[in-house]
């Protein structure tokens, strides 16, 4: 079993993809770690805190992992990124992205939030620029592509996307940006 700070990160998590950080329950996280607020305030002081800590922790590894076989991958990485892209089963329709649902939240307003969310934004920039790079230097996409404003413009359209079938319960919609967004890759190709 896991302990009882996994278990409240876990809980964090799962509370928070749900209701979002305003309409998260402590006592609905509480519940889901199947432990008692004396146990929390071991490991964190707040709500707020436990949060930081989920993001740091949870997201930013969500991240990586989901994108993790593009990094590894040493050919056909565009051809993998479109498939990533266009299989719905890699996406939550219902309940969007943690990290699009928390940006959405406007959460900016709080320094501490608006520094590590910025952080993970930016950590996902430099990975998905380093599967560009490597896919033009594999001779795979132009040599001339702009990849930080390409890198920007794939996590925006990922996020309206997923933001829009969210707030539509529609993975018509979904599937009709990744089309687009498929087709503006597929021009920077060579």
């Amino acid at each position: 079993m896991q302990d009882i700070r996994t278990r409240l990160i876990e809980a964090t998590f799962e509370e928070v993809f749900s209701n979002g950080y305003t309409g998260a329950s402590l006592a609905n996280i509480l519940k889901r770690a199947d432990t008692k607020k004396g146990s929390m305030y071991h490991y964190f002081s707040s709500k707020k805190e436990m949060v930081l800590a989920m993001i740091e922790e949870r997201i930013m590894l969500r991240i990586q992992n989901n994108w993790e076989n593009l990094s590894n991958r040493d050919s056909n990485i565009i051809d993998l990124l479109l498939n990533i892209l266009n299989d719905t089963k890699n996406w939550d329709l219902q309940k969007g992205c943690p990290l699009g649902n928390l940006l959405q939240e406007s959460l900016n307003n709080d320094e501490d939030f608006a520094k590590i969310l910025n952080e993970i934004v930016n950590q996902w920039k430099v990975l998905f620029s380093n599967i560009l790079e490597k896919a033009i230097k594999n001779g795979e996409l132009k040599e001339d592509l702009d990849i930080e404003s390409f890198s920007t413009f794939l996590i925006a359209s990922l996020e309206g996307a997923l933001l829009i079938a969210k707030k539509t319960s529609d993975t018509k919609d979904f599937e009709a940006c990744m089309i687009h967004l498929s087709s503006y890759i597929n021009s920077n190709r060579i």
